[in-house]
């Protein structure tokens, strides 16, 4: 979607994909006009260095904090050079983005946004229907005096309605943190965890890895970031075929 506004300048939201060369063809062609590239680095753990990222995409990034994408100020240089904002995945998984267009359309800014493959959809490659997936939650990194349990209630809600449950991981979390935070949370919610759970490891890359393990035995697993987990609720039985192969 482009914005006609007064300035010849555009605002580009660019979806990265989950490879480092999963860009489109049209962004990335789009991405040769732009004075400056930024990238939101905050939300994620690469499956890559930032380094291959740059040589990839033949651009010299500049790194975004939190704080720097959420005060959207850097967006009005659009008003006198092209700029784009690289974000992993696509830019809709996160509301941050869409704020970003609000300002865009506030400031009359012309904008173009890039979509992409992201976790969102990439998790059909388990073989779990994406038609059959619920709210998405996150784990949040834990602290002594900060453990919050609340994204159970999600994967309450899911159950009921026979959906399965997409876990996002929070940034700074090892594996054997995420599963330790879930199995506590569990407990003190008094939710059930299936007896197996599906986590996704690199999705989208060569060294993706999809597991399907009793949690017992999953715990033992090397997991590299980034990874998600997936809590399976009734399966189909193409779904459960697929997902046993």
């Amino acid at each position: 979607m482009l914005y006609h506004g007064i300035f010849k300048m555009v605002f580009y939201l660019i979806g990265l994909g989950l490879n480092k060369e999963s860009i489109s063809i049209e962004a990335k062609k789009e991405l040769e006009k732009c004075e400056k590239v930024y990238l939101e680095k905050y939300t994620v753990d690469f499956p890559y260095s930032l380094d291959e990222l740059e040589k990839a995409l033949n651009k010299k990034m500049i790194f975004l904090k939190r704080e720097d994408v959420e005060s959207e100020i850097f967006i009005l240089e659009a008003k006198e050079k092209n700029i784009a904002l690289l974000v992993y995945g696509d830019p809709f998984t996160a509301t941050t983005h869409s704020q970003l267009i609000i300002f865009c359309k506030s400031k009359k800014i012309p904008f173009k946004i890039f979509h992409n493959s992201s976790i969102m959809n990439s998790v059909g490659e388990t073989g779990l229907s994406l038609y059959k997936f619920g709210k998405s939650c996150s784990i949040p990194k834990w602290s002594e005096n900060y453990k919050p349990t609340s994204f159970i209630n999600y994967l309450k809600e899911n159950k009921k309605i026979k959906a399965h449950s997409l876990i996002i991981v929070d940034i700074d979390i090892t594996f054997k943190e995420a599963i330790f935070e879930l199995e506590e949370a569990s407990k003190k919610e008094k939710f059930s965890l299936p007896k197996k759970i599906l986590v996704v490891s690199k999705i989208g890359t060569e060294k993706q890895k999809i597991i399907y393990k009793k949690i017992s035995e999953i715990k033992n697993e090397e997991i590299e970031k980034p990874f998600s987990l997936i809590i399976p609720s009734k399966m189909h039985y193409l779904e459960r075929k697929l997902l046993n192969q």
